[in-house]
């Protein structure tokens, strides 16, 4: 697996992960209600973060049911705890569960870091149950050739490219019905979700929080300016300030019965 940018070492790491949760698990776990996850589904949550969604599931299922929630690495997954909830290390690009087949797996916000994108999707839909179902949350930055004003549209312009010498794809969310079609599941559904934020909001705070952390990497690698970043952290402060800048695309699938 490649090199992670957003370490879970990195100062503010654990609090960027939190902000994420409460901005996407609404949303997500809209979707997965819509697949019936319920009493006595065995769900496996890979890439799992803080937890927070494989806790909900795990309330979903009740006491005969059981989630996993994995994650190449697991330090904060500390907080979350229930008698029908395992924490497992896994890495989902070398690893092979030992326990599948699955209801549910989910996946969020981790295939655009994956060079091995494309055969995790492969690799995954062969550890579902014939019926069971797929969910799969990933980022679309199209939102972002909309942001003004033009410089900060350009930092994004940067920041994307930058990303990508990294090996990560932050248009991949368009790509997973495709991914999934080809793969023989059915009844695919997929919907962006572009949230419309100012400065000094959740999400303002969580986006500041990762352009920190990654900064002195920005400016070396990417050529973007101290004059740039500067700029957009007074604008992710400024509640006056609107913008845009992801669409997360949440993808769900099922397997069909007697594959």
């Amino acid at each position: 697996m490649a090199e992670y940018v957003w370490r879970h070492d990195l100062k503010g790491e654990a609090e960027r992960l939190r902000l994420m949760s409460d901005l996407l698990d609404p949303s997500s776990r809209f979707h997965l209600s819509e697949t019936g996850v319920g009493i006595g589904w065995r769900c496996l949550e890979i890439g799992a973060g803080n937890g927070s969604l494989s806790q909900w599931l795990a309330q979903r299922v009740g006491p005969t049911g059981h989630v996993i929630a994995s994650d190449i690495r697991t330090d904060l997954m500390q907080g979350i705890a229930a008698s029908n909830l395992e924490v497992r290390k896994f890495d989902v690009v070398n690893d092979e569960p030992s326990d599948a087949p699955y209801d549910l797996i989910a996946i969020r916000a981790l295939l655009h870091h994956l060079p091995e994108r494309r055969a995790v999707v492969s690799k995954v839909v062969r550890w579902l149950k014939p019926g069971g179902y797929l969910f799969v949350q990933e980022p679309d930055f199209y939102p972002t050739w909309t942001v003004e004003p033009l410089s900060q549209k350009r930092f994004w312009e940067q920041f994307i490219q930058w990303a990508a010498a990294h090996q990560i794809d932050y248009y991949v969310g368009r790509s997973i019905p495709a991914w999934l079609q080809a793969e023989g599941l059915i009844d695919i559904s997929s919907e962006g979700h572009a949230i419309l934020y100012n400065g000094g909001s959740p999400f303002a705070e969580w986006w500041d929080y990762g352009i920190r952390e990654v900064a002195d990497k920005l400016k070396a690698e990417s050529g973007i300016s101290q004059a740039t970043l500067d700029e957009f952290y007074d604008l992710s402060r400024d509640p006056d300030y609107w913008t845009t800048t992801i669409a997360f695309t949440a993808t769900t699938a099922q397997r069909r019965t007697g594959s």
